[in-house]
């Protein structure tokens, strides 16, 4: 999903647990920011905002009374939209 949003070819090297990028200087500044934020997600909230523009970036305020409609039962709907538009979404 990161190559596909950043345009860069990633290859994990899962012994040494690192990840070779290839591309466009671009890409690949894209590629290392969205990895980061997706290691951040795995062990806590993550919390996107102006800073992390880099030209990239559409933010949406959701209502909290929209919030499951959203994200949708086990981030399905989410999931769904990322697939559908190429993108990375973190709610």
């Amino acid at each position: 999903k990161i190559a596909r949003v950043s345009g860069a070819q990633l290859e994990l090297h899962e012994r040494s647990n690192t990840v070779e990028i290839c591309g466009s200087e671009e890409a690949v500044r894209r590629a290392r920011k969205y990895i980061s934020l997706v290691q951040a997600q795995r062990v806590g909230p993550v919390h996107v905002d102006s800073t992390h523009d880099d030209g990239d970036l559409t933010t949406i305020d959701v209502p909290t009374s929209c919030v499951g409609f959203v994200t949708g039962a086990q981030g399905n709907f989410l999931r769904s939209c990322e697939e559908e538009w190429g993108t990375l979404m973190f709610f």
